[in-house]
Parts: structure tokens; C-alpha cells; sequence
């Protein structure tokens, strides 16, 4: 009776390993960052099983790279992070030719290509698109004069007390290079700056704000449910609240809104190859997959942030129908998102970040860490 019991445990974890024979990929990204319906589509297409792991920072993507304990075939960092990763040899080089789907016959957003021309060259060797945006400042509407206050003054009304009404809750991005990029872009500096005195500058405009929380998802969360007022967000985040509140509300009821400075960060995300990564063919499959115009309308779909792909966003942008929705869509994309006026010179609102020495980063997460114990 026990050998009968024995074989049939064997057995039956061999039925169950066999339900799992199928390919993987492999990814890291970024929390609710990538439609499931998309991901599942794939998978039925190809066979192959996604498995998606999360980081929530840039930081967090390059430690979990170095370290090695899980081999990932994708991971989808920012553009500083990209070059980061790249000076320390982590990453290897797409093959173009596996990417159909990414040529001259799929243009990229302006924007896009003016952030892949401010990086380093060779930079679109390694790093293929996925989402792009800005920073900005996110509100709640329902606080008394916060609204003008912040149109009109901008970065003021965020670091300054006098330029916003009394008792306003602020949140801040808990990532140490986001909050020192966004107080040297207030006082008109660059946010790529280094030196002792940036970061003292940096740390006495910082120390003045009594911030109600150092957050990240949290932030957009809490404004929408009424327990922050202003807070400094991915623009995507703001607009990914915005689409959930469409599904029941009209636009004109929509409590919270976000202004989007003229000197703010640029960012763009992209899928990226580790160079230990185990399954390159399906990663680039996976990432072709992805640049389909059809799967990156989907995918666009139900993250707030801006498709690279051209064609795309022009479907998006030019609904015409009756939707609510849609429309709701197409009308924040052109508000949040819009295209470079003719003969702009200037593809895009706000500056990348840079690849900073090691070291100091390291002296910014100290200096936002002493700012954070002076808000205890």
C-alpha cells in the first residue's frame, strides 16, 4: 500500500511538471505597468509563459540585475538607468532584424526621438522604447484656490507655503534622484547638476516643505481619494487614475487634474536584454509582439503613459465616435501628450536625467534621508 501510494505521488508530480514544459520569459518591470490581456494574448500566440516580476525603482532594476539570483530575458528601465547598465557591460545589443515591426515603416513619436537623440550614441542599439512621459505636478481640485495657485506659479506653489493656501497636504516621489532632480529644476537648474553646492541647495528648498508623505503608486491614490492635495508624479500616474475614474464619471467631473511644467523630467522607458539573459529569441518576440500597432493601442489602453509608436497614438488621438471613453482618451493624449507644434525646435517638454557617478547618488540618498528625519 505505501509503494502504491509512493508511485502514484511520483506520478502525479509528474503530470504536474509536465503542465509546465512550456517556454518562459522572464521580466522585470515595473508595477501595473503592462496589460494582462496583452501578456495573455502572447502567451496563447507563441506557447510561451510570462513571468512577470516588479521593481519599483531604477535602483531596484540595476541591483536585482547585478546580483544575478534570477536570470531575466527582459527588464524595462529608464533612460539613465539604460545607460547605467550598459557602461557596466549588463546588457547586449537587440537584433534589429528579429523586430519587424520596429522600422522606418513604424515611425516613432517626436518626442521619442528626441530623447533617444539626447542619449548616448549607440544608445538605440540596446534599448527599444516601451512608454514615455514627464513629470508633473498632480492637485486636488476640491482644495480651495490650489488649482490657480498651481497654473500660475508651478514649481512655487509646491516648495513655497506662501504661494499655495494654508494646510495643503504635499506628497513627494519617493526615489532620492527624483526629488533632488525636481528641486533643482524649481530653482531653474539642471537636474543633472553635481557638486556640494547643488546638494545643499537642494537640501534647505527640500527641508521647507512639510511633506505629508514620501510615496510612490500612493500618491496618485491619495489625491484621488481626497487625502493629499498636490503632489510631484509620473504623468502617467495621474492619467492612469484618470482613466479608471472615465469608466463611471464625465470628464467635467473628475476632482483632480495635474500641471505639467515646462521644466520638469523627461523620461522613457525601454525594454532592454540582460547580457546573462537565457531566452533572446523569445524576448525579442515578446518585444516585436509589443510593437504591433494593434497591441500597443491595447496595451496603451490601461497604462497612463504615452505609446511610442506614432500611428498608434494618432488612432488613439483622432477617435471620432461616441464613446465616452475614447473620446475621454483621445482628448488626454493631446493634452498631456501633444505633438511639437511645426517648426518646434523642441520635441518634448522637460529634460532626461543623466547617469550620475555612484558616489553621488549615494550622497543624495543621504542628504534625502536627512531631509526625511527633519520631516519625522
Amino acid at each position: 500500500m505505501v509503494k502504491i501510494r509512493f508511485f502514484l505521488i511520483i506520478f502525479l508530480l509528474f503530470l504536474l511538471s509536465g503542465c509546465s514544459t512550456r517556454p518562459k520569459l522572464l521580466l522585470l518591470n515595473w508595477g501595473e505597468y503592462i496589460n494582462e490581456e496583452a501578456v495573455e494574448r502572447f502567451e496563447r500566440e507563441y506557447g510561451i509563459d510570462v513571468i512577470i516580476n516588479i521593481a519599483d525603482s531604477n535602483e531596484m532594476f540595476y541591483s536585482k540585475l547585478l546580483s544575478g539570483t534570477t536570470v531575466y530575458d527582459l527588464i524595462i528601465p529608464s533612460e539613465y538607468m539604460v545607460e547605467k547598465m550598459v557602461g557596466k557591460d549588463l546588457l547586449q545589443k537587440f537584433d534589429l532584424n528579429l523586430l519587424s515591426n520596429y522600422n522606418s515603416g513604424n515611425p516613432l513619436m517626436p518626442g521619442v526621438n528626441g530623447i533617444m537623440d539626447s542619449m548616448f550614441p549607440g544608445f538605440s542599439d540596446y534599448a527599444i522604447p516601451y512608454f514615455w512621459g514627464t513629470f508633473g505636478l498632480m492637485y486636488n481640485k476640491n482644495k480651495e484656490g490650489l488649482e490657480e495657485a498651481v497654473v500660475n506659479f508651478g514649481w512655487e506653489a509646491y516648495f513655497n507655503s506662501e504661494k499655495r493656501p494654508t494646510g495643503t497636504r504635499i506628497g513627494m516621489y519617493d526615489v532620492p534622484r527624483f526629488a533632488y532632480a525636481a528641486s533643482l529644476l524649481a530653482m531653474d537648474l539642471s537636474p543633472n547638476a553635481v557638486g556640494d553646492d547643488y546638494l545643499e541647495k537642494a537640501a534647505a528648498l527640500l527641508g521647507k516643505v512639510d511633506f505629508q508623505e514620501w510615496g510612490t503608486d500612493t500618491l496618485k491614490k491619495g489625491i484621488v481619494a481626497d487625502n493629499l492635495d498636490l503632489a510631484f508624479v509620473y504623468t502617467g500616474d495621474f492619467l492612469d487614475m484618470l482613466y479608471i475614474k472615465l469608466e463611471n464619471n464625465n470628464l467635467e467631473d473628475i476632482h483632480f487634474d495635474i500641471h505639467i511644467p515646462d521644466d520638469t523630467i523627461a523620461f522613457m522607458d525601454s525594454f532592454v536584454i540582460p547580457k546573462k539573459a537565457r531566452h533572446v529569441d523569445i524576448a525579442h518576440k515578446f518585444v516585436n509582439f509589443f510593437l504591433r500597432n494593434e497591441i500597443a493601442y491595447l496595451n496603451a489602453s490601461v497604462i497612463g503613459y504615452c505609446t511610442p509608436l506614432l500611428a498608434t497614438y494618432q488612432e488613439i488621438t483622432s477617435y471620432e465616435g461616441s464613446d465616452p471613453w475614447l473620446s475621454a482618451w483621445a482628448y488626454a493624449n493631446r493634452v498631456y501628450y501633444p505633438l511639437p507644434e511645426p517648426g518646434s525646435e523642441k520635441y518634448f517638454l522637460g529634460t532626461p536625467l543623466a547617469n550620475l557617478e555612484r558616489d553621488f547618488i549615494k550622497r543624495i540618498n543621504i542628504m534625502i534621508n536627512n531631509v526625511k528625519a527633519g520631516d519625522e
